[in-house]
């Protein structure tokens, strides 16, 4: 169903999930008898030009200030226009536990795709679909439209709901190389421990992995686990205290989510020949600690 603000609800045996029309961004996503497993914050809020908070941002064709040929680009909105953006749904593929969004560069205004200065003619049409039920699946097909090759950057950029960020750890990444973006120059670092954890510091990472992850938390009593492809990346994120400063939540809130991302981006970037298509991917489900 959907009402004045283009909300589609999502409502079968398995599970439940809410999608917004403005930037395909997925709201709550929870299997039956769970509590919410995509975190949004209480004060969120659908503003033109601006970003939804939480849920899962589609970042795309960039992320963050974009990456390309070995240099930051510093390019504005963070993380790509793709998420500030109303994306068209395909009637026919929406049902009781699906949708699918369709954005096409032809359909774009002029101003609207910022490209690289070295690809200025590049061209796209981008599907995203999402499966809902006891599992949830998110897809997000590119497909070079145009004559010359195309690069992007692309990540799902899913929060997921924990009971208490300090009583988490994120569980599959021993001996990634990883990228810290709370240093200056994003220095390389391995990750030791078993578990990533989280505090009141902010943890900001990009790890080179393209293994399953499981997201182990001991408030709710139960693991998450996450299982991608075409993404030779991890994204890992938590604001600690600094999210207190966080827009559309309140102070606190922070503590209630960790944002694990199937990413392509920096150097893993994707480039596609004319004609040539990527999938980024991305599967939930839950275990239940214990049972």
């Amino acid at each position: 169903m959907d009402n004045d603000v283009n909300l589609r609800t999502l409502v079968n045996d398995g599970g439940s999930a809410v999608i917004s029309d403005y930037g395909a961004h997925l709201l709550r996503w929870a299997p039956t008898g769970q509590p919410d497993v995509v975190w949004t914050p209480s004060t969120w809020r659908i503003e033109p030009g601006k970003p939804l908070g939480g849920g899962v941002p589609i970042c795309f064709p960039w992320f963050g200030p974009g990456f390309a040929h070995g240099r930051q680009l510093a390019i504005t909105p963070s993380h790509g226009f793709a998420r500030v953006r109303r994306w068209t749904l395909d009637e026919e593929g929406f049902t009781d536990d699906r949708v699918r969004y369709v954005m096409d560069s032809e359909r774009l205004t002029d101003g609207e795709v910022p490209w690289l200065d070295d690809e200025p003619e590049a061209r796209f049409r981008a599907t995203y679909d999402v499966h809902a039920a006891d599992t949830l699946t998110m897809s997000l097909t590119v497909v070079n439209t145009g004559d010359v090759p195309m690069s992007y950057e692309a990540a799902l950029h899913s929060y997921l709901h924990v009971g208490d960020v300090s009583d988490a750890g994120l569980v599959g990444l021993r001996g990634a190389t990883y990228l810290d973006a709370t240093e200056t120059g994003f220095p390389p670092r391995l990750q030791e421990p078993e578990a990533v954890t989280f505090g009141e510091r902010p943890v900001d990472r990009v790890y080179y992995s393209d293994s399953s992850v499981q997201l182990r938390d001991a408030v709710l009593g139960r693991v998450v686990h996450i299982v991608k492809s075409g993404s030779p990346q991890t994204v890992v994120w938590n604001p600690g205290k600094e999210g207190d400063h966080m827009r559309c939540a309140r102070p606190g809130e922070w503590r209630g989510f960790v944002a694990v991302e199937a990413a392509a981006c920096r150097d893993r970037g994707v480039t596609l020949a004319p004609g040539e298509s990527h999938t980024l991917s991305q599967t939930l489900s839950v275990e239940t600690l214990g049972v």
